[in-house]
């Protein structure tokens, strides 16, 4: 079994690790390559593509430094780049981000095979996880289920415009200037902060749609 591990933060990496190697203890010939990062990762993968050796598994972090050579900008775009290179590999998403547009965005648009909220987890919860997603299951932690039913239960936020546009909101964006970057009439995105307004039940200002979209941990 050939597994690859991708996390900037030296001490975790260790801590997978052991943890993959208990999981796998009975497996033949296990071998676990690590990485601190995304660019490394890539060189990595790129060098068993050549080699004609798939990985397993892939257990990445989702807040790393971007590899701008290969507009990879954080976990989630590797993990699409090694389902790419590599089809049959499973992969599981670790991440320490809280906020639900994120886990969201994870979820649909990258689809690992497990989404994990590093704290959400035992060891043995974690274990059994990987175990069971080399075996071909889906796997989404407790608090990730529920942040991502939450944005479900809003059909506003399902589209990522929507969820753009509170984003760009959080960032000091001016509608003028949220037009451009969506490409989108500003006509266009006064009506769609009308519709998330009515989702949020806030009638005043913009600044009171990134006030409601933080507490409820949207952003």
């Amino acid at each position: 079994m050939n597994i690859l591990i991708v996390d900037d933060h030296s001490g975790y990496l260790e801590s997978l690790k052991s943890i993959v190697t208990y999981a796998f203890e009975d497996a033949k010939n296990l071998k676990i390559t690590k990485s601190l990062n995304c660019e490394n990762a890539v060189q990595i993968i790129k060098h068993h593509v050549a080699i004609n050796k798939t990985f397993d598994l892939g257990i990445i972090d989702y807040i790393m430094p971007a590899y701008n050579e290969e507009e990879i900008n954080n976990g989630g775009d590797l993990c699409t780049y090694l389902k790419k290179v590599m089809p049959t590999c499973k992969t599981v998403i670790n991440t320490g981000i809280l906020e639900d547009f994120t886990l969201f965005e994870i979820d649909q648009k990258v689809k690992p095979d497990g989404l994990t909220l590093k704290s959400d987890l035992s060891v043995e919860d974690y274990i059994k996880v990987i175990q069971e997603v080399v075996q071909g299951k889906k796997f989404k932690s407790p608090y990730v289920t529920e942040r991502i039913n939450e944005i479900w239960k809003h059909k506003t936020f399902t589209q990522e415009q929507n969820r753009k546009i509170v984003e760009l909101l959080a960032l000091g964006y001016k509608i003028k200037e949220i037009a451009n970057a969506l490409s989108l009439s500003e006509v266009a995105i006064q009506k769609r902060i009308v519709k998330i307004k009515e989702t949020l039940q806030i009638k005043d200002s913009n600044t009171s749609i990134l006030r409601e979209a933080k507490r409820r941990g949207y952003v």
